[in-house]
């Protein structure tokens, strides 16, 4: 029996929303293998685009050819499968192109595991058109209607899986769900046809559906996961570990990590401290201000600064994007539940804060990523306006300052001259693609030689000015002021992020993988 105009608009529906799943969910499973740079985002969008085209073509040959609606039920069904394989294909396929680099790696990869099921996908709104028309004139009301209802099903499911399904189960479950929602009812109808062969896809379906609810193992060989979620900001892991440090050797340490790329590192044994080897010249810094000191930290993490400053008595204001790290940070980094956690855009709350600090912390960086809206004169101007007289805006960044990949850290340096700050660069030691820079920006230049700081294991900075790196020597012929309706940043430092990244897959990543740990959630 022909199938109805509504059963096809149905299954029109449906395919339009596994489309935009299947994107959503490939650009969530890519993200804590390769990032989330432009060079991954055009991957994605690219092979989305080239595996569309490609199904629209050999879905408009085949039913140049053929106008039986099995087709379409089977292609569906095979789509369906492929969507339930994707967490599985993708981490085989990552994990093998781990040492390639991110255009490449990431191309090669989403050819593997995106490319199928969207092609499948593709192929489905002209064989569905095919079977509508009945009359020549009616071709284009009955094109138009497809690719209506198609894209309103994306709509729905754009929002459905960024909004709800992602942050609440993951990748792997979302992506079963979907599989089945392709599957069912070519199903249905194939059997109804007594094409009885069709119920052996139950099958692997059945397979998928128990390998959706099997967790990965929270501990293996002396890694333990104690938190995982998936959602739009990205992929936040909280992992128990040994960490090296330069003076205990391995220390178990708790890691805040956002696409693989750790963000906090806590002393498991003494949790109010960190064990990243920098960090401690922030408080160092501004140790300067007295106790009660107004501060606004723009960037939560998990609470290093936070910890550090509480030790010098400042009263806090906590901006923070992503919901999931404040909760992160109150549950298993000992953060105050008191402390001022603010969830805001920081560019946003800047443009409408009204409140003046002693001192504005800029530490934004989501996984490589600084956020390039915050970084402009526009920004910089704004936040100058906040300050109390006497007061200073620090700055976390990658640590080089020479070359190509350290355009970016000069292009920033002079936006804030723009601004009108004096600048003082603080390098903490170490080789450039091992350190951090700090910016220190005021109206005037600082004296830092009353500072008083101290951690636990860590030699005191008597003399912070011997951390600086003079502005004489800092080439800064090519660096540019970075202005709001110049988005220029994330090409420029796309070279310095993905050498970081490079360091954190073999830091962090690969451990993991060699481990069995690699697989989404």
């Amino acid at each position: 029996m022909k199938p109805s105009r509504r059963f096809l608009f149905t299954l029109a529906f449906i395919e339009g929303a596994s489309v935009m799943a299947c994107e959503l969910f490939s650009a969530k499973m890519i993200a804590p293998f390769f990032w989330r740079s432009l060079y991954v985002w055009a991957a994605v969008l690219g092979i989305t685009l080239f595996a569309l085209m490609s199904g629209y073509y050999f879905g408009g040959y085949i039913s140049s050819r053929k106008k039986s609606e099995n087709t379409v039920y089977w292609v569906l069904v095979l789509a369906g499968i492929f969507l339930m394989m994707m967490p599985y294909t993708s981490v085989w396929i990552m994990t093998a192109n781990l040492n390639m680099s991110v255009q490449l790696g990431s191309t090669v990869s989403l050819l593997v595991f995106m490319f199928p099921p969207l092609l499948l996908m593709g192929m489905t709104s002209p064989l569905i058109i095919n079977l509508i028309n009945t009359q020549l004139d009616e071709t284009g009301k009955s094109a138009g209607s497809v690719y209506a209802i198609s894209t309103m099903g994306g709509i729905v499911a754009t929002f459905l899986v960024g909004f709800y399904l992602l942050p609440e189960f993951g990748i792997k479950t979302p992506c079963f769900l979907f599989g089945v929602a392709l599957m069912i009812l070519p199903l249905i109808a194939l059997l109804k046809s007594k094409i009885f062969s069709a119920g052996l896809v139950l099958i692997p379906a059945i397979y998928f559906g128990f390998q959706s609810q099997a967790k990965s193992p929270d501990e293996v060989d002396g890694i333990h996961v104690v938190y995982e979620s998936e959602g739009v900001l990205g992929q936040i892991k909280v992992v128990d570990m040994y960490y090296p440090t330069l003076t205990r050797g391995y220390v178990p340490g708790r890691s805040l990590m956002v696409n693989n790329t750790a963000q906090t590192i806590m002393d498991l044994e003494n949790p109010q401290f960190d064990l990243w080897e920098w960090s401690h010249y922030f408080p160092t810094a501004v140790s300067i201000f007295p106790e009660g000191s107004d501060v606004l930290l723009l960037g939560l993490g998990g609470g290093t600064l936070v910890r550090q400053f509480e030790r010098l008595n400042f009263k806090m204001d906590v901006i923070e994007i992503d919901q999931r790290v404040k909760d992160v940070a109150l549950d298993y980094f000992f953060i105050d539940p008191a402390t001022n956690i603010i969830i805001d855009d920081a560019r946003r709350f800047v443009n409408t804060c009204e409140k003046n600090y002693d001192v504005i912390t800029l530490d934004l960086f989501l996984n490589e990523t600084p956020p390039v809206h915050v970084l402009t004169l526009e920004s910089f101007e704004k936040i100058k306006s906040m300050l109390n007289p006497g007061g200073m805006v620090m700055m976390n960044f990658y640590g080089y300052i020479t070359g190509e990949k350290g355009k970016a850290s000069r292009c920033i340096y002079k936006t804030f001259e723009e601004a009108g700050f004096y600048v003082d660069l603080l390098a903490t030691p170490g080789e450039e693609a091992y350190r951090n820079l700090i910016f220190l920006a005021s109206a005037e230049q600082k004296d830092f030689s009353k500072i008083n700081y101290g951690e636990p294991y860590r030699d005191t900075v008597k003399n912070l000015a011997d951390h600086f790196i003079p502005r004489e020597e800092i080439l800064m012929e090519d660096a540019l002021v970075l202005r709001d309706d110049q988005p220029i940043l994330e090409k420029i430092y796309l070279p310095a992020a993905l050498d970081w990244r490079k360091s954190s897959i073999q830091a962090n990543l690969i451990p993991m993988v060699q481990r069995g740990m690699q697989g989404v959630k």
